[in-house]
């Protein structure tokens, strides 16, 4: 392993972890998730690496805990937690309805958004408009907005959603 490498790898892994833990905390709390979820996720995947680059640097000190057994409560905790969410959602049956319910809504031109959240489609363009989105019509869908604003359509649905929740 790299020297720099070597040296650098627990530090990197800390920092990662307070940023990952830091924003999923923010998100499981439904704080600014439109600002953190991308960076989280490619912040997660790159903690995943650095961890695993650790756990390589630190080998010895794993076959310590492999050997005394210290690990198996600890993973068997870890994997039983892990059952207890994805089993009962498995044997359901069902997907999680959200991504299509957010896609009809963004597909969705601002007239019609508006009778389903019980909303002026005039209010929400002015909205999306004071938050930088460009509206042409509240004939153009959530999408079509975000597109023509160069925004994600998430963006969009979300000041809208977040000016109905006010």
């Amino acid at each position: 392993m790299n020297e720099t490498l070597k040296k650098y790898i627990t530090a990197v892994s800390a920092a990662l972890f307070l940023v990952v833990a830091g924003s999923g905390l923010a998100m499981f709390f439904g704080v600014g998730e439109d600002l953190v979820k991308e960076m989280h996720e490619w912040l997660a995947v790159l903690f995943v690496v650095a961890i695993g680059l650790h756990i390589v640097r630190n080998w010895g000190g794993m076959m310590t805990y492999i050997r005394r057994r210290t690990i198996v409560v600890p993973v068997a905790l870890a994997g039983l937690a892990a059952a207890a969410f994805i089993v009962p959602a498995a044997l359901s049956g069902h997907e999680n309805p959200m991504p299509i319910l957010f896609q009809s809504l963004q597909k969705a031109n601002l007239d019609d958004l508006g009778r389903v959240l019980d909303m002026a489609p005039e209010s929400m363009a002015n909205v999306l408009e004071q938050k930088g989105f460009v509206v042409g019509s509240t004939d153009l869908s959530i999408s079509e907005i975000a597109a023509e604003s160069g925004r994600p359509p998430m963006a969009a649905l979300m000041t809208v959603l977040q000016a109905k929740r006010q």
